[in-house]
């Protein structure tokens, strides 16, 4: 019964002041002690991948403790050579790595040897990241990141050696936001190559990667991405003070939990971040002075703050020309459009002609042969089911998927036309909206076309005329209200500012150069 009501109090704390195990826990001086504490916190016997090594180097217990996959088994065999090499003489000096006299432990079976012991496993071992950590919490965060790490007897703290490679897979052309010219490579799971990608397009010695751990449990690593002299120091003040504010146990959804996080309205529709697999498209974000975060075990980054006419520019741009770069983003503009606004109003002048009245050139919108189903309700149909086939065909094998998609799309809106539960127009707009959607830079604010337009066919049903107007004003005010990060979203239509909203409009020539918005408050207004 005390064990229930120990457990029960337990469970009825606040999350913040739960943890993942092993605060509990401080390092001693007794190598035994702490090997214990740390099999039990770690479940070594129980989990096969946590692999412990006893040692005895110069006349001193030591143990290792790594993940079984983190590490690399000719590098661990290097390793274990070079502990087994380090051998402090008699006359050997108490001196710190960092030159502080190491003074003598006030107990201990080993005395000064262990504290010359630690010094030398810390100076000596040929790795470029090697560091002593002072707390069982830190130990246990490290060796659950991968590093290796090593204790030795009669000294209270413990030496982190960073061998860990990460399973991955090759930089490969991102499966969103591709070109026909420039750049294949993007973002893979790991948050080390992840970070190369960006140096190698970044060389400036201001570039930073602030790191942070996010999650109680999973302790997910989130690289604060940022250009010193260029980016705004309180926009990144404030990106920190939000990521260190989250209270979670894990963050499985990764750049998703942090968008949500950070944009503070979760059923806001309106993207206010930028997500990207595109290493290119997060060097331009920094220069831009935006800051960028890189979410370990996720291809995706994640750029703030951001605007809607931000979210609609494409890096195929900025790889063709400036007049053809231009008219892509009228196209883009253009479905923007089609995706949120022809099947309304065509569903509006459709269902009350009256409104057509005196416009020879509309007289012919309406279906041609009625259909067994109400107008608006098809839409809605159809709406769903083309999600209902694409979700169903992201989730069949990949060789099925393509033949899956042409048999559902045909044959499903063939009979659904045959039969009269749809009539061909219905499908012909609804189906145009749903390309006109996929053509927009942004997946997710391409998302939101979708929910904004089924809300409005919904309107269009229940008040005609007013229920559009309605709809579109409170997405309008909706949009305007919303803010990235104190960046208003519609940004440079709200506030209004054509000098901005020109270079929007028009893709200026590359050799043109000027001044950064000053929206973004960035450091360098000078691009050159």
């Amino acid at each position: 019964m005390a064990n229930a009501d120990t457990l029960r109090a337990a469970l009825d704390q606040p999350p913040k002041d739960r943890r993942s195990g092993g605060a509990r826990y401080t390092l001693v001086r007794d190598l035994d002690v702490n090997v214990e504490h740390f099999n039990e916190v770690l479940g070594f016997g129980v989990s096969y991948d946590m692999i412990l090594r006893r040692l005895r180097v110069a006349g001193v217990d030591i143990a290792t403790y790594v993940v079984n996959g983190f590490f690399d088994s000719l590098m661990n065999l290097e390793l274990m050579r070079q502990v087994a090499a380090v051998h402090p003489g008699p006359d050997a000096p108490l001196v710190g790595v960092g030159g502080e006299r190491l003074e003598p432990p006030p107990a201990g079976p080993h005395g000064k040897r262990a504290d010359v012991l630690r010094a030398l496993l810390q100076d000596r071992l040929a790795y470029a990241q090697v560091n002593v950590v002072h707390t069982f919490e830190d130990a246990l965060t490290q060796v659950l990141s991968g590093p290796m790490i090593l204790l030795v007897d009669g000294d209270a703290s413990v030496v982190v050696v960073d061998t860990r490679v990460y399973p991955d897979r090759n930089p490969s052309t991102p499966e969103i936001n591709q070109l026909m010219h420039g750049p294949q490579d993007g973002f893979i799971e790991n948050i080390i190559s992840n970070s190369a990608l960006v140096r190698r397009r970044v060389r400036d010695a201001g570039l930073r990667f602030e790191l942070v751990k996010i999650g109680r449990r999973s302790k997910t690593d989130v690289s604060i991405t940022y250009i010193v002299g260029l980016t705004d120091p309180g926009l990144v003040a404030e990106v920190r003070r939000r990521l260190k504010d989250i209270d979670i146990d894990g963050i499985p959804a990764a750049e998703g939990a942090i968008a949500e996080y950070l944009g503070r309205h979760p059923w806001n529709p309106f993207p206010t971040v930028r997500l990207t697999e595109r290493p290119d498209v997060a060097a331009v974000e920094l220069y831009a002075g935006h800051v960028v975060l890189l979410v370990d075990t996720t291809p995706v980054a994640v750029c703030l703050p951001t605007t809607m006419l931000q979210l609609l520019q494409h890096p195929e741009d900025y790889h063709v020309g400036p007049l053809f770069g231009t008219y892509l983003r009228w196209v883009e503009l253009f479905g923007l459009f089609v995706a949120l606004l022809v099947p309304p109003l065509w569903l509006l002048l459709a269902t009350h002609p009256a409104l057509t009245h005196g416009f020879a050139a509309l007289q012919l919108i309406g279906p041609k042969k009625p259909a067994t189903v109400a107008l608006p309700l098809q839409f809605l149909l159809a709406e769903v089911s083309i999600d209902v086939l694409r979700r169903a065909i992201l989730n069949s094998p990949t060789p099925l998927a393509t033949s899956f998609g042409i048999l559902g799309a045909v044959v499903l809106g063939d009979v659904a036309v045959k039969t009269g539960i749809f009539s061909p127009e219905t499908l012909i707009y609804v189906v145009g909206a749903s390309i006109a959607s996929f053509a927009i830079s942004n997946l997710e604010l391409g998302m939101a076309t979708r929910i904004i337009r089924i809300t409005l066919i919904a309107l269009e049903w229940l008040w005609a005329l007013p229920g559009v107007v309605v709809g579109l004003l409170f997405w309008l005010v909706f949009a305007a209200r919303t803010k990235s990060l104190g960046v208003p979203y519609l940004w440079p239509l709200v506030p209004f500012n054509w000098s901005a909203l020109r270079t929007v409009l028009i893709r200026q020539p590359i050799t043109v150069t000027g001044r950064r918005h000053p929206i973004y408050r960035a450091q360098d207004r000078w691009r050159a």
